[in-house]
């Protein structure tokens, strides 16, 4: 296959992901929705963990790193199902 050819396959190829792209207007400035869910889940982590030294877990939960990254992940990915899954 010629080398302009393989270009303009390419091209063909990519060209219908232009429109996939889908924004939020917050206040007038477009934003990604997973950034809206990341942001999301960052809070939602902080008030859970805030809510877990209020209770007396901290102890219990284990090596913080693995326990709040793997929580952020579990509320970022259920903010995005429930929130923006069509």
């Amino acid at each position: 296959m010629s080398r302009s050819l393989h270009i303009s396959f390419t091209i063909l190829l990519v060209l219908p992901l232009a429109a996939c792209d889908p924004l939020l207007s917050i206040q007038g400035s477009f934003w990604p929705p997973w950034i809206v869910c990341m942001v999301t889940g960052v809070v939602l982590t902080v008030l859970f963990s805030q809510i877990f030294h209020w209770l007396k877990l901290d102890p219990y939960l284990g090596h913080p790193v693995l326990i709040y990254t793997s929580l952020w992940a579990l509320l970022t990915f259920s903010t995005w199902l429930l929130g923006f899954a069509e």
